[in-house]
């Protein structure tokens, strides 16, 4: 019987070992049977853990820079999208929109991430603050890779997505490739609305513990023969009983560590859970002053911002070369086309310059025209071309949309001009890069301009003119008469009204025509530029409100009156 309690007792001193061992290298540090911890010391795999995401925070802006607030604002599940050709979503145009989706990302696993957005636009990625993929100014492509992340399995790191649709099919889908992963889609259940990193997940939702593995049941005592009878039992000697003693000691030594080791490995878990706490503060903070100044940023852009530009005549300066915007007529190489029909001089905020200018109307639709003063031509992109690095023109108005600009505020008193056809901006490059230009906005410094208004000199009769009076309700008169193609056009306006002209020629079809606006009461002129066209007779129709008043043109050539072909007439 002694035997067998000392037997006893030596095994659970083994036992005890064994689990110290097993503390030391990680294992639980409870006590369970020896078989069962040669089981639970063997390798499992890891449940990924399943989020309880709902989506991210989607801001969808109905121009292309998100500008101002959001026309919509809800939680996209997941950033999979093929809109085509039409809108997100009703009150959003087709072309020339944006998003910017925000929120919490968790990772199934601990490991390096890598980030792929599929899109032929503009895409910009942010993972805790630090941008990883930005597109804004790379060439057009499907695919677009972003850099690797190291992201912690249970940990919600912040994300932000901005896109931004020119015109055309507008799609995006935002994957990730993970540890031991192929290329897939962002599964809404790791995807979180804006809060806070520290947020727990809904009730019932929790990491997985890995399951405590059953205790190994130990194997059935093999069945005992029966001994044969055996002589009355002689008493023990009292000899082994000192040994008994010192395996008790053991044991109760081995207790004493593991629970040492326990306190240790809690103290640990304590001081690490410290740590967190205090870097999911400082992340708190961080997030709250990323918001603030957004925040002030926004606040700052729409309180030094116009709703609107107002209608005249104003001179526009590029913010980095300082040059005002100038255009050459490529029909009249030798001159400039903006030089004004009387003395070519404006008032600039009291003072004398010849700077170029422009007239800017409102078309009531948020866009405008460039509108050369003295002239019926405005600045538009050339050849309706949608190209980055597209030259700038002159031409005829004729409700183009590449005549069409969108002026906006940027920064600072600037502003930037947007062509209604590309959605590209008015770019001033120098000499060597080709000048002026259309390129995709990107916020530089060369795509902002200053709008000085200016107040244009009174107008008054060229040399030369007539002073009799003209013909017509309108007092319409041309000089010269016969011209070589650089014709005076003098008339008076009642009240402010509409008006606009017309020429014809000898088989009664247009070969140049006016817009048709208001202008102001008072006596008026224009210097009309009709060198090019073949000497002959042509009939000058001016249109004033509902009256219609006609006058015979006779054009020479330039060598009938010895005066170039390309001279502006002033």
């Amino acid at each position: 019987m002694r035997r067998l309690i000392l037997c006893s007792l030596v095994a659970g001193l083994s036992a005890g070992n064994a689990q110290m061992v097993g503390a030391a290298h990680g294992t639980a540090l409870h006590p369970k049977p020896l078989a069962a911890f040669s089981e639970a010391s063997k390798a499992r795999p890891i449940v990924p853990w399943q989020g309880a995401g709902s989506g991210l925070t989607a801001s969808y802006y109905t121009n292309g820079t998100l500008a101002g607030a959001p026309a919509l604002r809800r939680v996209d599940a997941a950033i999979d999208f093929n809109w085509g050709k039409g809108a997100p979503a009703a009150g959003l145009p087709d072309d020339n929109f944006s998003v910017r989706w925000e929120g919490l990302l968790a990772a199934p696993s601990t490991g390096s991430y890598r980030f792929i957005a599929q899109s032929g636009d503009e895409v910009r990625l942010w993972i805790n603050g630090k941008k990883v993929l930005d597109t804004w100014e790379a060439s057009r492509g499907s695919f677009r890779a972003a850099s690797s992340v190291g992201l912690a399995a249970g940990e919600k790191a912040t994300i932000k997505i901005e896109y931004t649709d020119a015109e055309g099919d507008a799609q995006i889908q935002l994957m990730w490739v993970g540890p031991g992963q192929a290329a897939q889609l962002i599964p809404t259940a790791y995807l979180y609305p804006l809060g806070s990193p520290t947020t727990p997940d809904p009730a019932g939702v929790s990491m997985p513990v890995a399951a405590t593995p059953a205790p190994t049941t130990p194997a059935a005592a093999a069945p005992v023969q029966a001994a044969p009878a055996a002589p009355a039992p002689v008493a023990p000697a009292e000899k082994p009983e000192p040994k008994v003693a010192k395996a008790a000691a053991s044991v109760s030594k081995a207790e004493t560590k593991v629970a040492k080791a326990e306190t240790k490995a809690e103290n640990k878990i304590e001081k690490a859970e410290s740590k967190v706490e205090k870097a999911e503060t400082k992340a708190d903070k961080a997030s709250a002053k990323v918001v603030e100044a957004e925040a002030k940023s926004v606040k700052a852009t729409t309180a030094n911002a116009p709703a609107v530009v107002a209608p005249g005549v104003y001179v526009l300066t590029s913010r980095t070369t300082r040059k005002p915007l100038e255009v050459i007529d490529p029909s009249r190489p030798n001159s400039r086309a903006y030089q004004q029909a009387v003395a070519g001089t404006v008032a600039v905020d009291g003072g004398r310059s010849s700077a170029p200018q422009w007239r800017i109307e409102s078309l009531g639709n948020g866009y405008y025209r460039l509108l050369v003063p003295g002239n019926n031509k405005v600045l538009e992109v050339l050849g309706s071309s949608t190209s980055n690095g597209a030259n700038l023109n002159l031409w005829t108005y004729y409700s183009g949309n590449n005549q069409l600009w969108r002026i906006e505020p940027t920064e600072h008193g600037y502003y930037k001009l947007l062509a209604k056809h590309s959605n590209k901006a008015l770019t001033a490059k120098d000499s060597i890069e080709g000048g002026l230009q259309q390129w995709r906005y990107s916020g530089k410094e060369n795509q902002m301009w200053t709008l000085q208004a200016v107040q244009a000199e009174e107008e008054r009769m060229p040399v030369g003119m007539p002073g009799r009076p003209g013909i017509g309700a309108n007092n319409m008169s041309i000089y010269p008469n016969p011209s070589n193609g650089i014709v005076q056009l003098a008339y008076t306006l009642p009240a402010e009204i509409p008006m606009g002209w017309v020429l014809y020629d000898q088989r009664g079809a247009a070969v140049r025509v006016s817009d048709y606006r208001r202008r102001p009461a008072g006596n008026h002129h224009q210097t009309l530029d009709f060198t090019g066209l073949p000497a002959g007779d042509y009939n000058l129709r001016l249109t004033v409100g509902a009256t219609t008043t006609r006058q015979q043109l006779q054009l020479r050539s330039s060598s009938a009156q010895g005066v170039p072909a390309t001279s502006n007439g002033n």
